[in-house]
């Protein structure tokens, strides 16, 4: 079983399926975490995989056995209700064609979430992971002009933000892809 870092690199696109099932996990896990931390309690929830598993296979059976609870405390993940919840939503569906709808309609999974795990896997998708480093650095940018707010927005602020975020990244990053970019702000803003 291999051991992914996601603190040192994050993956630019993702193309292999043990991977990006491995990645939605640390996504749903990571999120209002740091990502060190998250890394770990990944590791931690999934290092029992066998070689014929991937994370959905293996994840299926332990919810099928009764047992995710028990092991999501075992990795001292916390937020046990939302995490154990997206989780037995999300290992059923497939990592190869799921929409931002899809992954949306599982719960404890929002707009931040579903777009930080599909702008690493799909190549051309074009969003924006508002999280409180992307936010800071608009705010850096456009605060003057917007209110930007100090954690994610809902919605139509979501939304309206995002186009100017996008915007944004290609002017200042016109050599990186949108992954790429809101890799290097997250290095910049996260210390």
């Amino acid at each position: 079983m291999k051991k992914f870092d996601f603190t040192k690199q994050l993956p630019t696109h993702l193309s292999d399926r043990y991977e990006k099932e491995y990645f939605l996990i640390f996504s749903i896990i990571v999120a209002g975490r740091n990502a060190k931390m998250a890394t770990e309690k990944t590791w931690e929830l999934l290092k029992w995989i066998r070689n014929e598993d991937t994370p959905f296979s293996y994840l299926k059976q332990v919810i099928t056995d009764g047992f995710l609870l028990a092991s999501l405390q075992k990795a001292k993940v916390g937020q046990y209700k939302r995490i154990c919840k997206a989780i037995e939503d999300v290992v059923n569906l497939d990592v190869e064609t799921c929409s931002l709808p899809d992954l949306e309609e599982c719960q404890g999974i929002g707009p931040k979430t579903s777009r930080f795990f599909l702008m690493h896997c799909r190549k051309d998708f074009k969003c924006a992971v508002l999280d409180t480093h992307i936010l800071k650095w608009l705010n850096d940018r456009i605060g003057w002009y917007l209110d930007i707010p100090n954690s994610t927005p809902k919605g139509k602020k979501y939304l309206e933000l995002e186009k100017h975020c996008i915007r944004l990244i290609g002017k200042n990053f016109p050599e990186l892809s949108l992954a790429q970019a809101d890799f290097e702000i997250w290095k910049q803003y996260a210390n």
